[in-house]
């Protein structure tokens, strides 16, 4: 009889389950796509942002886009059409442990994870898994022609807040966890930035890059309610060793984050000649008291805004 009644209690269950699956899966099917569609192209219209996508359909409990292009609208509406930066692949669907909502994508022959969960504090976690900056079009994009492999984590636990009788935020500048990043044989080997140099004043100038060999960087930041500490940032290649110690202290709007760092780099002679004007502006920073041999600034000032002196 016990062994009856255990078989009717697995057959209720499965019975259970299969209209759970079928259930989902119907919604997954059967969810109008083409009007989601056209309503993630009108918020990224809303937020300065052309939005394109090659498809969007059902995957695995998830909605799963690909070719995704997003670029930055254009100033006026006789200016060229700015670089989308484009994604292989993008599926966002929901987290059950913890519950939240979670996104996966491929990029830059690599993997991009990131999700979002939690109720009264907002738990955020970011994974960009051996990115290759030669492949896709990050040089159209950004105007720089990277190369190497990166490696990032992000981890932050966000409490939220409220401002009078408003609804409750997440207030990044309280955020506490952890910021890590490591690439391998990073260079650029060329394209053109907006670099503020300071005997140019404090506006950005377009400058032509030349070959700058970064080579291999490890860094980690810890935050602890806002506060960070860098425990540790170091680089070495041919070109140029670089290390940094200090402080970022986050805002509820990361741009109006607060850096104080100690930058020390030690370039190779011959790598300093080769940068022309911004080899020039190096040579206006300061020797490091402790090792002449390298150099040493601090940054200040907002990550929106930065100062280096």
């Amino acid at each position: 009889m016990a062994d009856q009644t255990l078989a009717t209690w697995k057959r209720v269950l499965l019975y259970a389950a299969f209209s759970l699956v079928a259930l989902v899966a119907a919604i997954f099917i059967t969810f109008p796509y083409d009007t989601l569609q056209d309503r993630l192209k009108a918020e990224a219209d809303a937020a300065g942002y052309n939005l394109k996508l090659g498809s969007l359909g059902p995957g695995f409990f998830a909605v799963r886009a690909t070719k995704v292009q997003l670029a930055k609208k254009a100033a006026t509406p006789d200016a060229p059409a700015p670089e989308p930066l484009v994604l292989d692949s993008l599926s966002v669907g929901p987290s059950l442990f913890p519950p939240g909502l979670k996104a996966s994508g491929s990029a830059f022959g690599g993997s991009v994870f990131a999700r979002v969960s939690g109720i009264s504090t907002t738990s955020v976690k970011v994974e960009l898994d051996d990115l290759d900056l030669s492949k896709g079009n990050l040089k159209a994009f950004s105007g720089i022609d990277f190369a190497g492999r990166v490696d990032a984590a992000l981890a932050l636990s966000i409490p939220r807040s409220s401002v009078g009788t408003g609804p409750a935020e997440p207030d990044l500048g309280q955020a506490s966890g952890t910021i890590s990043l490591s690439t391998r044989a990073l260079a650029i080997n060329g394209g053109t930035a907006n670099i503020a140099i300071p005997m140019y004043g404090p506006e950005p100038t377009p400058l032509d890059l030349p070959k700058i060999v970064l080579g291999d960087i490890d860094g980690k930041l810890k935050f602890d309610k806002g506060a960070g500490t860098v425990e540790e940032f170091k680089g070495k290649s041919p070109d140029v060793e670089l290390a940094a110690t200090g402080t970022l202290k986050l805002a509820k709007r990361m741009e109006y984050a607060e850096p104080n760092l100690e930058v020390r780099f030690k370039p190779d002679p011959e790598f300093q000649k080769r940068l022309g004007l911004i080899g020039s502006a190096l040579s206006m920073v300061g020797p490091d008291p402790k090792d002449p041999a390298w150099r040493m600034g601090h940054l200040t000032g907002f990550l929106g805004r930065p100062a280096f002196r």
